[in-house]
């Protein structure tokens, strides 16, 4: 039903806009070259013409016998979506280029009246001028007998018209007797004319007749004649009614020859090109004949009637104009009308559907509401289950925490015993350092835990004493200033005028508060960053602040940093989720608030807000349960000191736990040469740098993770071949396959001993350094007399090392008899730098490439000189050794012979 209103809407409006639509209106434009009376006829016929086509209107411009502003209106036309153009050109060498373009252009032009020089139009109107000039040439000798004397008055010089008009009645009058006196051109004006004739009058006596190309210079001959005392004949060109008709009636000319206007002819002509009808591309209007005082009144009667018909058509027009316009408002409304009746059909369709819907749904979600309500009873049971499962998980760590402070505690003493000890050996005072201060880490760990369980159920009770806070807080900070100096960063306190403020607080819980806060900056500050710690009042609270400029909490992560066991570094969290749960839980037992505001990379602050309470008048002296060496064990970091030995094999290992890069470079150092980075992308950087004999990578890792870092490792050229070791803490088979496929040699799960780890690092040295002795062997072999085989072929562990090698040969077997081929033009080649093609030669071969390439030298010799008669300074030469003497001598040290001893000895054995 919905889909039927929508098609029903879609046909009435299809419905309007087929009775509000249009056919296509042609845009007419006409080209006048003057404003002349004959001209203003043509106008108006034109203009009754098109009354008659509802589908055109017509633009008239007229150029005022100026050819420039001609041009100007025809480009006007033509640019601005004109259908077709009707042109009079003023001038036809200067008009003819510009209505060339436009026919060209494809718009249709038809000429009339005068013409152009050429046929680049689609069609032409015109009359017959050289009959018009014809007709009045044999008037004149009718009307004025034998060898009369006439002056010609020419219309405009390079108009079509007046050259016509001249030639028919020049050739015509003096072929019948009469003599041209003068011609001159007064370009179709009046104006120009009447002192043209004055001055020709004056000059000629006898003047029996004036030739004027059109009336208005006829009349203004005429006036000059009378003026003069002349009684001289006047014959014009045009019979326009109101100038040349209207004067010949009133005995102004003698007589005038009519010019046909023909507007309507004009319209219908180039609505027929546009209609693709037929027509005649060229048309000329028969000659009329002439009008004179026997026929003058009867046109001006003629032409009054017209006239009078013309203004009632005009007027009948306007009232059929009226009448459709009447008629079209009315056939919209009745259709708006039918669409408004079937919008409220479909208005009144879809509130019942509507309504219908309604009770649908109501019904649906009233039994929704009833499922709701049961899933509502069974979320509350089962989250009570859950409430309850999570009580007792809790109970049971609670209760684990507490049996491993027991244990815990026989472990930190003789631990902190020994870490003061003096007689340790550098690597046991290493690993006792480490020891002591994860234990004591541990240690908090399980107070907060404790605390934590005591603040929810509701057992954690405060202990307000009276203290001066600007005391403690200094008192506090001293134990973080050797941290600070040790990595270099600015460790402030900013204090109120005065700084003592009076309040009572449970101290250790609040120092507890305060350490949590300014360990976190640590941990979370680079060195040479700052931390300031701030305190103020007003008289009714405290509030003091940790400001650090570390790595921030990002938008997402900073409304949860309060909840428990949240950790904001899912990847690898520096923290156990519970140290801010339980900063917050202290503050508001102390009826306070915690907040904090950070941006990522410009740092933190937490600021926490006491009330300003009393419980008594002298203040006490407050116990110091966090020190300096609590702190320095805690925050610093343990340095595993080492010393680099050439001799032994160079280890990366990559880990951002510091204390796990000192264990591993502790356990490492007495049998190799150790390097570590704080993560992956560091660790590609190093291996790259040093070429390591093995690389040992944690897999989970900020910035770069250990896969990734494995995988880039034996995608490098200069690195493919280093043995990769992944630490893992996971021991899932996916994670153990994803490692492999990245091209993984090994890996450790965590926890691990000493012994494994060394055995590992021993295993996988090891049988790089067998891969190698087989490649050198295979490289350094002899070969037996009469063998051919060239041994430039190597024994790589993997195929990028293959594809290396590979590389290598073709490139030195291509320059091998250059004496001057260097190491750094075949690494150059290569796309390496010289020291890491001498670190992979190295690492393969265990030669360095200037040995590697003197070995293949004399190895290819060894060949020639066995299967060819070249001279031995020859093989010399082709093998790139530039002195026959020197090769001889290294030839003797890799065989234990000379060329010519090997050459006797095949001879002899042949």
């Amino acid at each position: 039903m919905y889909r039927l209103f929508v098609c029903g809407l879609f046909a009435a409006f299809l419905l309007v806009m087929s009775g509000c639509s249009e056919d296509r209106i042609y845009r007419i434009g006409v080209s006048q070259c003057s404003s002349d009376d004959w001209r203003t006829k043509m106008n108006d016929e034109i203009k009754r013409e098109i009354m008659f086509h509802e589908d055109a209107v017509v633009e008239i411009r007229s150029a005022d016998d100026d050819s420039k502003k001609q041009i100007a209106d025809i480009k006007y036309f033509a640019d601005s979506g004109f259908d077709i153009i009707i042109v009079s050109p003023n001038e036809a060498a200067t008009l003819t280029p510009i209505i060339k373009e436009v026919y060209e252009r494809g718009l249709p032009v038809i000429i009339f009246d005068r013409n152009i020089i050429g046929d680049t139009y689609t069609a032409r109107l015109g009359v017959d001028d050289v009959g018009i000039g014809r007709s009045a040439a044999h008037y004149a000798l009718q009307m004025l007998g034998n060898h009369p004397k006439a002056i010609e008055i020419f219309g405009l010089k390079g108009s079509t018209p007046a050259e016509d008009r001249h030639t028919g009645f020049t050739k015509e009058f003096i072929k019948g007797g009469g003599e041209i006196l003068e011609s001159a051109a007064a370009d179709w004006n009046k104006e120009d004319a009447v002192p043209l004739v004055d001055s020709l009058l004056r000059i000629h006596d006898d003047v029996d007749l004036i030739y004027a190309h059109n009336d208005r210079m006829a009349i203004g001959a005429s006036e000059v004649a009378r003026k003069l005392g002349r009684d001289i004949k006047i014959i014009g060109i045009d019979a326009a009614p109101d100038i040349g008709i209207k004067a010949v009636a009133d005995g102004v000319l003698d007589a005038t020859f009519l010019y046909p206007t023909e507007g309507h002819r004009l319209i219908r002509t180039a609505l027929a090109i546009l209609k693709g009808e037929p027509y005649k591309r060229e048309v000329c209007f028969p000659v009329s004949s002439a009008v004179d005082h026997t026929n003058a009144d009867i046109l001006l009667l003629q032409n009054e009637t017209l006239r009078d018909e013309t203004e009632k058509m005009h007027i009948l027009k306007m009232r059929i104009d009226d009448y459709w316009t009447k008629h079209s408002s009315q056939t919209s409304l009745f259709y708006a009308t039918i669409v408004i009746m079937i919008l409220l059909c479909g208005v009144l369709f879809l509130v019942l559907r509507a309504f219908w819907q309604r009770k649908r749904h109501q019904k649906a979600l009233m039994e929704q509401n009833r499922l709701l309500e049961e899933q509502r009873d069974m979320q509350a049971l089962l989250n009570e289950k859950f409430q309850e499962a999570t009580r007792s998980k809790l109970a049971f760590f609670t209760n684990v925490s507490h049996d491993l402070r027991t244990p815990l505690t026989l472990i930190s003493e003789p631990v902190a015993q020994l870490a003061s000890a003096a007689n340790l050996t550098q690597q046991q005072a290493v690993m006792v350092r480490i020891a002591d201060k994860n234990v004591r880490i541990l240690q908090r760990l399980i107070n907060q835990i404790l605390d934590f369980r005591k603040y929810e159920s509701g057992k954690l009770d405060l202990k307000l004493s009276e203290v001066d806070f600007g005391a403690v807080v200094a008192e506090w900070m001293e134990a973080f200033y050797a941290v600070a100096r040790k990595r270099d960063m600015k460790l402030t306190l900013d204090t109120p005028q005065g700084g003592s403020v009076f309040l009572a607080i449970d101290v250790e819980k609040i120092e507890r508060v305060f350490f949590n806060l300014i360990s976190n900056a640590f941990k979370y500050t680079p060195d040479n960053g700052s931390i300031r710690v701030s305190y103020t009042t007003d008289g009714d609270s405290l509030v003091f602040s940790v400001a650090d400029t570390g790595e921030g909490i990002s938008g997402r992560d900073i409304g949860n940093i309060f909840d428990r066991f949240f950790q904001a570094d899912r990847v690898r969290p520096k923290g156990s989720g519970i140290g801010l749960s339980l900063v917050k839980a202290f503050v508001e037992l102390h009826d306070g608030n915690i907040s904090v505001e950070s941006a990522i990379n410009k740092g933190s602050v937490f600021t926490v807000t006491l009330p300003v309470r009393h419980v008594a008048d002298t203040p006490a002296v407050a116990s110091k349960s966090v020190v300096t060496r609590d702190v320095e064990i805690e925050l610093d970091t343990v340095e595993a000191d080492a010393g680099f030995d050439s001799g032994k094999p160079l280890v990366l290992v990559v880990d951002d736990n510091a204390d796990m890069l000192a264990l591993v470079r502790s356990l490492l150092a007495d049998d190799y040469n150790v390097i570590t980075a704080p993560d992956g992308r560091e660790g590609m950087r190093l291996s790259a740098k040093y070429v390591p004999d093995l690389v040992i990578c944690d897999i989970m890792m900020p910035v770069m993770d250990g896969l990734e870092c494995c995988r880039k490792i034996k995608e490098e050229i200069s690195t493919s071949h280093i043995p990769v070791l992944l630490l893992t803490a996971c021991s899932m088979d996916e994670q153990r396959a994803e490692g492999y496929d990245n091209g993984a040699d090994g890996y450790l799960s965590k926890p691990f001993g000493a012994d494994v780890l060394k055995a590992r690092c021993r295993s996988l040295i090891a049988n790089r350094k067998r891969i190698k002795d087989l490649w050198q062997s295979g490289v350094a072999g002899g070969v037996a007399a009469g063998e051919t085989e060239e041994p430039d072929r190597a024994m790589p562990v993997s195929d990028i090392d293959s594809c290396f090698y590979d590389s290598f040969i073709k490139v030195f077997q291509a320059e091998m008899g250059n004496s001057d081929l260097s190491v750094e033009q075949i690494a150059s080649s290569m796309g390496l730098g010289h020291s890491q093609f001498y670190r992979k030669i190295k690492a393969l071969t265990n030669y360095s490439p200037v040995e590697l390439m003197r070995q293949l030298r004399l190895k290819h010799a060894r060949m020639l000189l066995t299967t060819t008669g070249m001279s031995v300074s020859e093989v010399a030469y082709k093998v790139g050794f530039s002195n026959p003497a020197y090769f001889t001598k290294c030839y003797r040290s890799a065989f234990g012979e000379t060329p010519t001893d090997l050459r006797g000895r095949i001879g002899h054995k042949a």
